[in-house]
């Protein structure tokens, strides 16, 4: 069972270096258990922003939707299917708003709103500030796309779900090979089976 330490801990390294890759603000608010989470954190009006809300920490929470002056109103949060207490929300930035940071809020508990609310902020910016950060960083550095060698399917744009599920497998499949070898020691003997 020790042994099998490392390479938990390979696969939490692996889930924390994909999770982390996007620009994702999470905040709470206060005292509150409440996170919000918005993804992209700068975008320009008329985009839509993602936004992930923890209310796990509270026995039955009914949140009052998400509200910004850079939405044209409240937007209702929606469970998401097999994770208790977590709620989404897709938000449209008003076309009309102008750029400046702005806060993101809600609550949990309706009743409660101040023990129980979040609250973080989203940059609105001119389209092409937005453009910008959006860009991959080899194309903001001057590398434009992929090197043409020939071979074809050498390069993929992966999203992070795809890039969790294939370390997920690569991590399963070492551990039932570790798993097999220790018990093929177990056989006759020799040592073989």
């Amino acid at each position: 069972m020790m042994r099998m330490q490392p390479l938990a801990t390979i696969g939490a390294a692996v889930v924390c270096a994909v999770g982390l890759g996007a620009p994702v603000a999470v905040a709470s608010s206060g005292g509150s258990a409440a996170t919000i989470a918005l993804s992209p954190t700068r975008l320009e009006p008329g985009r839509t922003v993602s936004i992930d809300v923890d209310c796990s920490a509270y026995d039955t929470p009914r949140p009052s939707g998400v509200s910004s002056q850079a939405f044209s109103s409240t937007v209702p949060l929606h469970p998401v299917a097999g994770v208790l207490g977590h709620f989404s929300a897709a938000a449209t930035i008003r076309t009309s708003v102008k750029p400046g940071t702005y806060s993101v809020a809600g609550s949990c508990q309706p009743d409660d709103a101040r023990s129980s609310g979040f609250v973080t902020t989203l940059t609105v910016v001119r389209g092409d500030d937005a453009r910008e950060s959006e860009r991959p960083r080899r194309e903001r550095e001057g590398v434009v796309g992929p090197v043409r060698t020939g071979v074809g399917g050498s390069t993929y744009s992966a999203s992070p779900a795809q890039i969790a599920a294939g370390a997920a497998l690569v991590l399963g499949a070492g551990g039932t090979a570790v798993w097999r070898r220790r018990r093929s020691g177990r056989g006759g003997a020799d040592g073989v089976s």
